[in-house]
Order: C-alpha cells, then sequence, then structure tokens
C-alpha cells in the first residue's frame, strides 16, 4: 500500500477493527473497463448543476470538469493560472485578471472580459447564491479590453485570488445567461470536458472538449462520475471494474487491501464536524456549546470508526498548515464528561437536552452519528439522528433551517479566510441563524485586509482562538482519505483540498 502525506498529516499507529460493514470480496476486478473512459465513484451528488448556486463546495468534483474557473488550485491548494493567465494587485482595492485569449464555451461563445463581469454580476445578485459571500468585496467589474477585466473592491480581500478557483470563479457561458437557461438541467461552461448527460443520483457523462486551452488536461476521452453514496458499494465498484477508482472511509481499509487493487492514504483539510444553528435549542448559549465539546471522547472516535487514520485537533484546521495556531492547543475539545454535565446544569438544561441533527445518507457517516449519539448520551444529551440525502444537506441546513445541527464534512477552501466568511461571519451561507461575536467580524476584516504572509498567520491564529474560545462550531475528526484504483488508472493524485480534480487523468 502506499502512503501520500500532506502538510506533516501523518496518522497515528493502532488500528482496531471495525464490525459492521459488508465484506468485500477478494477476487480481482471482472472487467478492465471500455478504452479511453475514466470512471470515479463519488460519495456525492452535486446539489444543483448551477455553479453560483451549488451549496456545498464539493460539487465542485462533478461541475468543474464542465465549467472552468479564473484560477486554478495546485494539489496542495496553491492557487495556479486558470482562465486568467495571470493577475496582480494594481492597488490594495484593484485586482487585475489578464485572461487568456483564444478560449471558446461548449455552445461557440467567446470567452472575454466581458463573460467575467456578466458572471461575477450574476453570482452576486442571483436568488440563492451559494457564493454572494465570497464575493461581497466586489464592488465592480470593470473590462478594460476583451482580455483584462479589472475586480473594483470595496474592502480589501487578499484571498480573492483564491476564492476565484472556487464555485465563485466559474464561469458559464454568458449567451446561456442571456437565454436564461435552466443552468440546473443543462452546464454550459468553457471546461475541458464538456457535459453529456447527468442523471441525479446516478451518473454524470462527459466527453472532452476539443478546443480546450489545454488539451493535456483532458487526458481521458470521455469522464463518467457515478454517484455512489455507500462506501461498501463503491469499493465493490472499483473491483468489479465497474468504474475505475473511489474513495473511502479508512474502517474499509483492510477490505480494501484485500481486493488486490492500488490502495493509498493521505491527509487533507477535510474534517468531520457538527455545525450548529446557535440560534436554535439552546445552542445559543456558550456553556451548552462548551459542554458538548467535552462530552466527546474524540480518541475513542479516531480509533473505533477510523482505524487510527485520523487527525484529532480543536481547530477548524490541522498542524502544519499555515492557519493552524500552535500555541493554542486542545484544552477546549479533552474529554471531561463531568464537566460537560456540570456545563449543562449551568446552562439550565441539566434535566435532558434533545436536539435533531440532519447526517447524510449511507454508511459513510452512519458509525461516527452512532458513536457521537451514545458518548452524548452518557452526559444526559439525547441527539435524534435524521439521515437525509447528501445533495439537499446544504438546502436543509442552511437555507431551510430545518435542523437544530448537522453532522457532515466540510470541504476545505482554497483560502482559510473563504471558510471564516461562510461559515463565522454573521452573513455568511454556511452560519445558520447567523450568530457571530464582534471579535470574530473585526479579525475577519484584519485578514482580508492583510497581505504580508507572517503578518497574515498572526492575524489568522487570533481569529481560530476565537472560532475555538467561543464554539463557533465543533471539529471532531480530520479522517485520511483511503483511495482506491486499479492499475489502469494514471494520474489521480491526492489534494489537499479533498476534491479530486481529472485534470491528467486517464486510463490505459
Amino acid at each position: 500500500m502506499r502512503r501520500r502525506t500532506f502538510l506533516g498529516l501523518v496518522p497515528v499507529a493502532g488500528l482496531v477493527t471495525v464490525t459492521g460493514c459488508a465484506p468485500i470480496p477478494s477476487s480481482g476486478p471482472a472487467s478492465q473497463g471500455p478504452p479511453g473512459v475514466f470512471r470515479y465513484a463519488y460519495e456525492l451528488t452535486p446539489s444543483r448543476l448551477d455553479p453560483h448556486r451549488a451549496s456545498i463546495s464539493q460539487d465542485g468534483v462533478t461541475l468543474f470538469p464542465a465549467y472552468d474557473r479564473l484560477v486554478h488550485q495546485s494539489p496542495v491548494g496553491e492557487p495556479e493560472p486558470g482562465l486568467a493567465r495571470a493577475w496582480a494587485w494594481e492597488d490594495p482595492l484593484a485586482l487585475r485578471l489578464d485572461l487568456r485569449a483564444g478560449v471558446t464555451f461548449h455552445d461557440g461563445t467567446p470567452f472575454d472580459a466581458a463573460a467575467v463581469k456578466a458572471n461575477i454580476e450574476r453570482a452576486k445578485t442571483v436568488q440563492g447564491s451559494a457564493v454572494r459571500t465570497e464575493l461581497d468585496p466586489i464592488a465592480s467589474v470593470e473590462v478594460r479590453d476583451p482580455m483584462t477585466a479589472v475586480l473594483r473592491l470595496s474592502y480589501p480581500s487578499a484571498s480573492l485570488p483564491a476564492v476565484l478557483s472556487d464555485r465563485a470563479g466559474a464561469m458559464v457561458s454568458p449567451k446561456a445567461l442571456a437565454d436564461g437557461l435552466d443552468l440546473d438541467a443543462v452546464a454550459v461552461g468553457a471546461g475541458m470536458y464538456r457535459m453529456v448527460e447527468h442523471r441525479r443520483g446516478q451518473i454524470t457523462r462527459f466527453e472532452r472538449h476539443p478546443g480546450y486551452w489545454d488539451p493535456a488536461a483532458a487526458a481521458a476521452e470521455k469522464l463518467e462520475i457515478h454517484h455512489i453514496a455507500d462506501a461498501a458499494t463503491r469499493l465493490n465498484a472499483v473491483r468489479t471494474g465497474v468504474v475505475d477508482a473511489c474513495r473511502v472511509p479508512p474502517a474499509l481499509l483492510d477490505q480494501a487491501k484485500q481486493t488486490g487493487l492500488e490502495v493509498s492514504t493521505a491527509g487533507s483539510l477535510n474534517f468531520n464536524y457538527f455545525v450548529l444553528n446557535r440560534a436554535r435549542s439552546a445552542f445559543g448559549d456558550l456553556r451548552v456549546r462548551r459542554a458538548l465539546n467535552h462530552a466527546l471522547d474524540r480518541e475513542a472516535i479516531r480509533q473505533g470508526v477510523y482505524r487510527g487514520l485520523a487527525t484529532v485537533s480543536a481547530q477548524p484546521f490541522v498542524p502544519g498548515y499555515w492557519a493552524y495556531d500552535p500555541d493554542l492547543g486542545d484544552e477546549a475539545i479533552r474529554f471531561d464528561p463531568d464537566l460537560a454535565r456540570r456545563l449543562l446544569a449551568e446552562a439550565g438544561v441539566g434535566d435532558g437536552l434533545r436536539f435533531s441533527t440532519v447526517i447524510p445518507t449511507g454508511s459513510d457517516y452512519q458509525p461516527l452519528a452512532e458513536a457521537i449519539q451514545a458518548q452524548l448520551a452518557a452526559v444526559g444529551v439525547t441527539m435524534e439522528i435524521s439521515p437525509a440525502a447528501p445533495d439537499t444537506m446544504g438546502d436543509l441546513m442552511f437555507v431551510q433551517e430545518r435542523y437544530d445541527a448537522m453532522l457532515a464534512s466540510w470541504g476545505p477552501r482554497a483560502d482559510p479566510s473563504m471558510t471564516v466568511a461562510t461559515r463565522y461571519t454573521a452573513n455568511g451561507f454556511g452560519n445558520p441563524g447567523g450568530q457571530t461575536t464582534p471579535r470574530l467580524e473585526e479579525l475577519h476584516k484584519q485578514v482580508l485586509a492583510t497581505t504580508d504572509p507572517t503578518a497574515r498567520a498572526a492575524v489568522m491564529h487570533d481569529l481560530v482562538d476565537e472560532v475555538v474560545d467561543q464554539v463557533l462550531e465543533i471539529p471532531v475528526v480530520f479522517p485520511e482519505d483511503v483511495v482506491v484504483q486499479s492499475s489502469r488508472v494514471v494520474g489521480l493524485v491526492p489534494r489537499l483540498m479533498h476534491r479530486p480534480e481529472f485534470r491528467g487523468v486517464t486510463v490505459r
């Protein structure tokens, strides 16, 4: 087995057996699949095909083959040229984008500065935009010439190039926008692949875009993303040759190795967490939130659910990443059920707190949810588990605000300030209820205005300390990725942002 790690995200030794997973036969693949077609099994179906309104960052796995972005990301999360071949700050409130010439959208419409203007204005204003917060600093878009766009800001935002590497920077054909096409029914981008079929919850098919500006990126003639929520089913799909690669939880590591397929592990910034609606239930009381932190035995979860292939951190980042504060420590998440009971009693809910939690359907999260449920019950807290389709979770929790809490994974962002803006600020899309603190809001402004890396890290550390002290969320663990692939796969590499991209990936 190959082991690949990022930023010192090294698993801790000490594996335990996890029961309850369906056994996977140890025989090799039944078939090798069609030539020129790379098939990947992904655990999520996109919430929608409209890149500006898709509610979770993981939607980009399915959307980005068709929707190219202004900025791309390296495997370790560094911004790289995309549809913008270069960018530069003309002053703290003006970001110039030098655009790539000769690019066309899948409908033949040329890509230019006017297309950038149309997309950013639309992403900021369309009903249900999930990227409005990230684009909030942009006051206007100047079309200086056909291949130069200048983003005029109302306040500094050092993270903007990174912002443009995610859904906020996805470019839709301006003709499709002008024609009012239903972007949840058809994808009209400028990406390396053209989406030819999307069956929600089943499969998304792509064909190579012959006019793509980087021909080597579309290494496979065709791409298929099979949407399979259940981890054991994904693993079996690779074993039987239905797909070529997938990702499974650490609990299936031994079974994956028994198949004889190529198996590797790698750390990322992805973590499983509780997001709490701090305007509901008793979660507005800091003592209650701190009680939940101390009620969780994360080491037991790390060993029992994740076989030791996970990292525990009180922060929304892990050691080795620049936004992580090495001086903070993990006292805030120390397992102390007696302290949890005292805090609940002080908050007036010691006689029994009950709350509803939505989790994704499938086998990936059920063991974690049940472990947390049992640990909370030990301190008198009842957590009701409500499974829901993964592609509906964002809408249920962040738009409808139907649940008190959500247990899910956080898809990392290219810049940590994007996580802050989305999750902790008053207007953040991922902050149901909108509760925040004045100190958090002020530190967020500072980190956006700071460009010196050392100074920016210091501000970010102060900001992270505020998040932890006020329990603005409850990180549980950072699980490692276990990637399983057949020997025919070439070019699939781990990515710090946890979202597989298929640039340069093909099959023998």
